[in-house]
């Protein structure tokens, strides 16, 4: 499953934003486009599909304009998402204000045409207020009533035989969202408890607990990010991950050509840190249904940053992927269609594929794709596309 189309109305700068996503998008824009409110809305979708809604709307947000300016106190979505069925489904939308008072005005979940042998969109959920139908196309189907005006219909579809809405609730479950300025390194310096099929937490601070699953149970995929971790890092020997700390807690241990003695997580440095995440994130067995990077570039050495694009790009062929950066020279690691670009307008946010602009692609073919790497420095990628 993966998001096909994406449209916001009156989110913060996106008054009637619409992208249109692939395997994988190699975000850039200035500051202030709107890259970072595109990912804070994925992960309000997330969120509220397993809690409730908190008064401010996005947790922590208090003092903060979510709603688009000029315009009412409410936003709308519609996500288009790829199935793997012949017929695509599409989640809709709208939570109202005012903050503080938010309810959810209507919700949803229908198929993106007609079903084989119907005339109309099949509806798989549908509220309006707190009243509402949910139903499969195997003929089973009940009406409920919310309880809670900040609750999303979806996130009460706990029941399996609800395949289409059940599947898509826990696909959205699963999205993941990462940042180099989240990583927590102090946590991840630490032992940590050993963990059944880990996920990487967004703080990266349960990395010895992943790296020891791996280790133990998808030992092709341990020696793979051992391999990639010789390419790009001069002198790394190996990784093992050992009992240390508390009882069933673990830290992972990495030797160098040079030192005597391994070295834990405790001695390497930020830079290190971020990169094994990184790795790690590509070479999981079961990566998060969408996963969202931004800056993965910070921090770490350039000569990594070919070979990390390499690795998104090989896990976009199991997973969605969005990255945000604004490093020129590791946007040009990526395949000129794989990039995206976040510009306002009249203070409004658009997404834009520069593959689709006949003036850059007559430029680059004039001066070369090394071009691209110019023109983004100059911010004359983000006017011409």
């Amino acid at each position: 499953m993966r998001i096909e189309r994406l449209n916001i109305k009156g989110y913060r700068p996106f008054r009637d934003f619409t992208a249109d996503m692939g395997p994988i998008e190699v975000i850039v824009g200035s500051n202030g486009a709107g890259k970072s409110s595109l990912f804070e809305f994925l992960r309000f979708m997330r969120d509220s599909v397993y809690q409730d809604i908190p008064p401010e709307i996005v947790a922590g947000s208090i003092g903060q304009q979510l709603f688009h300016i000029p315009g009412p106190e409410r936003f709308q979505w519609m996500i288009e998402i790829d199935n793997d069925k012949p017929i695509h489904i599409i989640y809709s939308g709208e939570l109202s204000g005012p903050l503080g008072k938010i309810h959810i005005a209507a919700e949803r979940v229908e198929s993106a045409k007609p079903l084989p042998g119907q005339q109309d969109h099949f509806i798989y959920l549908s509220t309006e207020g707190q009243r509402g139908l949910i139903q499969d196309e195997a003929a089973y189907r009940y009406g409920f009533l919310l309880s809670r005006s900040n609750q999303l219909a979806l996130s009460t579809a706990i029941d399996p035989q609800l395949a289409t809405v059940f599947g898509l609730r826990e696909y959205m479950r699963e999205w993941r969202f990462y940042s180099a300025f989240s990583i927590n390194s102090q946590k991840i310096r630490k032992s940590v408890p050993i963990e059944q099929e880990p996920a990487l937490h967004e703080d990266g601070g349960n990395l010895s607990s992943v790296l020891h699953y791996l280790m133990t149970e998808h030992r092709d995929a341990f020696e793979e990010l051992q391999q990639h971790l010789r390419s790009v890092v001069p002198g790394f020997g190996r990784l093992s991950v050992k009992a240390r700390g508390g009882p069933g807690e673990v830290i992972a241990f990495w030797s160098e050509k040079g030192v005597d003695t391994d070295l834990s997580l405790a001695d390497l440095s930020d830079g290190s840190l971020r990169l094994l995440c990184w790795i790690t994130l590509c070479v999981l067995p079961k990566p998060p249904t969408l996963l969202c990077i931004d800056e993965p570039d910070q921090g770490v050495h350039p000569r990594t940053l070919p070979v990390l694009a390499g690795l998104l790009q090989k896990a976009a062929r199991r997973t969605q992927i969005l990255l945000a950066t604004h490093a020129s020279y590791f946007l040009m690691q990526f395949d000129f269609g794989e990039l995206a670009i976040i510009r306002k307008v009249d203070g409004c946010a658009e997404f834009v594929k520069p593959m689709n602009s006949r003036i850059l692609l007559d430029n680059l073919e004039d001066f070369g794709i090394e071009e691209l790497e110019a023109m983004h420095r100059s911010d004359e990628l983000e006017s011409l596309a």
